[in-house]
């Protein structure tokens, strides 16, 4: 019985060793086949079609790619993989030119073939079969470049933009349209690749529509400079830039090169590719047919013409190497072929008059000869250049190259020869071309910063990631005025960066590239020791392997604690590396790590307990990752409430989904109430919190935990309190209040009704407010101590905090004083900044009342800088109000005027501190009118007058009634008496 051959054919090695990555991958097929060999047996058959596939073989190989199959009348090419290739788009696109070109060429009738090229993602891994084993490649780029070959029209190649964008700058393609591909979703755009633009940097540069700005390169151009003069006066020399990929050593040549043609100066370029050694001394031939100002597609008779006319004028008797030289050109011999000579000799000839034309062209003028990416160089064109840097002595030739760190020759240890290493631009040049690219809309702004980390001063990379924003819809509008949509993922990688980075990682051995990725699962920071355990390798092989990878400029020891600390040495490079494991093996890595930190950190639960829960999210174990957040979340609690907050977010994201009941619901109810608790100070609205109320409520109802129910209420409250109505928070809080049993629940009770007196201080009822401070005071000392872990802070140091603000606003100044000062003196594990601010903030109350410029000024400054110092929106904005008071009482309007307006834009921006709005408005209005801006005055004071009214706000309302119509308004010696905020009546009059 015969076996299937579906069942025994092909076995695929395990995903997990097998990897992603970016490539590109070319189909090629014979259009027609199977008419012309219909009628042949198939012998015949193979005969018909062997010369066809050996030339697809040629054109792959000569590219440095690979075929992975033979279908009979066509093959499938991969270029980037097996074999690391950055300019993997330009070989396949180069392959697919040569491969028509040999077709075309051969005798007989032609057959005409089909090509189709695509980049982007594929899994690769080692394919076994009944016969062998062989690399392998799928995924949905292999079934697109397979249809693009069937869209290609005959003889022709189709491209996607995919492909485009890695090869844009070396093809010129003509656009085919959108075109519906079976299997795909949405139509694709297909382009048409006519040929290859050949050409020096300095066209490609000029003809970029969108060319960025050139900052940061002022102390290299100055260098460039100053070698140019020395040679300008017959002391012919040569400078090497190097710097890594993107860093902008095309860029630098570029602009120089653009400087000395604006000066009469003669410029002469070439420039090696990654493909360079397909095509043997291109880089040399582009800087001659320079020379002989030949064009790129000038006829080979009027190239041989200009040629001669060059050599007659520098020797007439070197018109003799016109054959030779026309050879090495590729310009034809134009008449019997030159006779053959041995390759030794030939060289020695091409030497000699290499040197001659060298030295000719430096003889009387300066002139700069430009030859790039010498790291690509093929052997030829070094042996070349080196007698070219031998023959500038005594000329007026600077010789400007430059190349990648590694890359050295025997020639730059010469006299005449000097380097300067280009580093990353600076944090303010980086902005500044970032700035350049994105426009100057506000919209904007916030990518600044998340690029420079992203980019770490790569030009080449700042770009990328702008033009792919655009690409991706996250911006709207044209290079150079963009606008912002949304927020783009900033772990994107651009494809072009991509190949880049890619081909540095998979040119290092297979042990190194292992560590890389299992370093890459770990962090951007890693541990040597972690590394070792979770590798499974002993410390001196990881060890040697982390030195050679630091030589190599993948990673570096960041010298800070702990000992043996590395990183990656771009962002993008942890992400590529990291992008390359396939999924099943990137959890079973995050698993490893999890378990190694849990073992290795001093404080798990504490401080790095976030990292854990990273780890165990990414290895699927969601049930630990959650408790792990949770404990981040509740370490952070006292300590930074934004990072609370976040972490807080993250545990509910991840309970949510998972099948919960009855009190398995707690963590989900804790997590959803504690959102709530930490909104108000991160400046979420009351509507925004809305739903976490409704959920935590929900759940804690349903289980009859009163605690909760009344913990929620109360945080709850605070949001109504910042971002709504004070009335509403008075009637949250007394609502939940009235639910509690006072002697089962005294300890809850003590808490609310100190929310109690946070909300009627809000709504301006002082008298009350410290009715309740007064009840809150007296029984503080049954509160629990978990209740006031999950508050975030301690409820007697609140207490005391609003009693002194209370008693500050009665105009109590001694009794507020005396509590300010003591909160002021306690350590910071007592107070935190929260109340350490607010009690600076009544002392500036107390001055203000008091008309005390010195102790206003003191604790204002004192405010703003906590606020500043804790990078939290909400105590910016109450530091910066306090700042803006000061400057009022010193008489500073101007500055006060900006530092008030400048609170109350970050209070609107952030949705943070607006319980305070109406009084900075008030305190705006106040210094307008002392600074003799009546009218515009009056419009501020009747907006504060408008938020007091809609938040509820007494006091507020009443110091704004008291700028419009005086002291003697009705409607202000009516909420006075209403509100007791008897501080009002000791001001002075801003209209004296």
């Amino acid at each position: 019985m015969g076996t299937s051959p579906s069942a025994t054919s092909t076995k695929y090695a395990s995903d997990v060793n097998g990897e992603l990555k970016q490539i590109t991958v070319l189909f090629a097929d014979v259009s027609g086949s199977t008419e012309l060999i219909e009628a042949l047996d198939p012998e015949a058959a193979a005969r018909r079609l062997a010369p066809v596939i050996e030339a697809m073989h040629e054109a792959v190989r000569r590219f440095e790619g690979s075929v992975i199959k033979v279908q009979g009348d066509g093959v499938m090419a991969l270029f980037g993989a097996p074999n690391p290739q950055e300019d993997h788009a330009v070989r396949a696109c180069c392959a697919g030119l040569a491969m028509q070109t040999s077709i075309r060429a051969m005798p007989g009738d032609a057959l005409p073939i089909r090509v189709g090229i695509h980049s982007g993602e594929v899994l690769a891994r080692t394919v076994a079969t009944d016969f062998s084993t062989d690399f392998d490649a799928t995924g949905i780029t292999v079934h697109i470049a397979s249809r693009l070959e069937g869209l290609a029209p005959l003889g022709g190649i189709a491209i996607s933009s995919a492909t485009l964008r890695g090869a844009r700058q070396f093809v010129s393609v003509e656009s085919m349209g959108t075109r519906d591909v079976r299997g795909l979703s949405a139509p694709l755009e297909v382009f048409l690749l006519t040929g290859l633009r050949r050409g020096p940097t300095s066209q490609r540069f000029s003809l970029e529509r969108e060319r960025s700005g050139f900052v940061g390169r002022d102390a290299e151009l100055a260098l460039l400079e100053r070698n140019l003069e020395r040679a300008a006066e017959g002391d012919g020399c040569a400078v090497g830039v190097v710097a890594e990929a993107g860093v902008g050593k095309s860029r630098l040549a570029f602009e120089f090169a653009e400087r000395c043609r604006a000066r009469g100066v003669r410029v002469l370029e070439g420039r090696a590719l990654a493909h360079s050694r397909a095509t043997p001394f291109e880089p040399v031939v582009d800087m001659l047919k320079a020379l002989f100002e030949i064009a790129p597609d000038e006829p080979a008779e009027r190239s041989r013409a200009k040629a001669a006319d060059v050599l007659s004028r520098i020797d007439p008797a070197l018109k003799s190497e016109l054959p030779l030289l026309s050879d090495f050109l590729g310009i034809g011999a134009g008449g019997p072929a030159p006779p053959k000579m041995d390759p030794g000799t030939r060289r020695d000839r091409l030497e000699a008059l290499f040197r001659r034309l060298a030295r000719a062209a430096g003889a009387t003028a300066p002139a700069v000869i430009l030859l790039e990416d010498l790291h690509f160089m093929d052997s030829g064109s070094e042996s070349l250049i080196e007698v070219l840097a031998e023959a500038l002595i005594g000329t007026r030739l600077l010789l400007l190259v430059n190349f990648r760190p590694g890359y050295a020759a025997p020639w730059m240890r010469g006299d005449h020869y000097d380097q300067v290493s280009l580093a990353p631009l600076r944090k303010n040049a980086s902005d500044e071309l970032a700035s350049h690219l994105l426009g100057h809309d506000q919209s904007v702004v916030p990518l600044l910063p998340l690029i420079a980390d992203r980019a770490r001063g790569n030009p080449f990379f700042i770009e990328e990631l702008v033009r792919k924003f655009a690409d991706s819809g996250h911006l709207a509008g044209e290079a150079g005025a963009y606008r912002l949509l949304r927020m783009p993922d900033m772990k994107l990688v651009p494809d072009n960066v991509q190949a880049i980075v890619a081909a540095r990682v998979d040119s290092r051995p297979e042990m190194e590239r292992t560590l890389l990725q299992t370093a890459a699962v770990i962090g951007r920071e890693f541990m040597a020791p972690i590394l070792e355990h979770v590798a499974g390798l002993a410390e001196s092989v990881v060890h040697m392997a982390l030195h050679r990878l630091s030589t190599a400029g993948l990673v570096y020891e960041t010298g800070g604690p702990p000992a043996g600390t590395f990183a990656f040495k771009h962002p993008m490079l942890q992400e590529v590396v990291y992008r390359s494991l396939v999924s099943d093996r990137r959890r079973a890595l995050h698993a490893a790590v999890a378990a190694e930190l849990e073992k290795t950190l001093p404080d798990p639960g504490g401080a790095q307990a976030g990292f854990i829960a990273y780890h165990l999210e990414e290895a699927g174990n969601i049930p630990q990752a959650a408790s792990y957040n949770m404990k981040a979340a509740m370490w952070h609690g006292t300590r930074d409430p934004a990072q609370a907050l976040e972490a807080w977010k993250r545990v509910r994201r991840l309970l949510l989904s998972l099948p919960l009941e009855g009190p398995a619901r707690y963590p989900l109810l804790m997590a959803s109430g504690q959102i709530v608790n930490f909104a108000w100070r991160e400046g979420l609205t009351a509507a925004d919190v809305e739903p976490y109320y409704i959920e935590a409520l929900e759940i804690a109802r349903s289980l009859g935990d009163m605690r909760a129910i009344t913990l929620v209420t109360a945080a709850y409250g605070r949001a109504l309190g910042s971002t709504g109505s004070a009335m509403d928070y008075v009637a949250k809080i007394s609502e939940a209040r009235d639910l509690l049993d006072p002697v089962k629940h005294a300890g809850l009770a003590a808490v609310l009704t100190t929310i109690r007196c946070h909300a009627l201080r809000l709504a301006g009822d002082l008298h009350a407010a410290l009715s309740d401070n007064e009840l809150a005071l007296a029984s503080v000392d049954k509160v629990e101590e978990q209740d006031q872990q999950t508050l975030g802070f301690r409820v007697d140091v609140w207490i005391k905090g609003m009693r002194g603000q209370t008693l500050a606003m009665m105009g109590r100044y001694d009794e507020a004083r005396a509590l300010a000062t003591d909160l002021i003196a306690s350590d910071e594990a007592t107070v935190d900044v929260l109340h350490r601010l607010q009690a600076h903030a009544t002392m500036a109350d107390i001055a203000w009342g008091t008309g005390d410029v010195a102790l206003a000024t003191e604790h204002s400054t004192a405010a703003h800088r906590l606020g500043e110092k804790s990078g939290n929106p909400y105590l910016m904005v109450y530091g910066m109000a306090y700042a803006g008071l000061g400057q009022a009482m010193r008489g500073e309007y101007s500055e006060a005027t900006t530092t008030l307006s400048n609170a109350l834009r970050l209070a609107r921006q952030r949705q943070a501190g607006l319980e305070n709005e109406a009084r900075m408005l008030c305190d705006l209005a106040y210094v307008q009118l002392r600074a003799g801006l009546a009218d515009r005055a009056r419009v501020t004071a009747e907006e504060a007058a408008a938020v007091a009214r809609r938040r509820d706000a007494k006091v507020w309302l009443a110091y704004a009634e008291w700028l419009i119509s005086g002291p003697t308004s009705p409607a202000f010696r009516t909420l006075l008496a209403e509100s007791g905020a008897a501080l009002l009546t000791h001001l002075p009059s801003p209209h004296d």
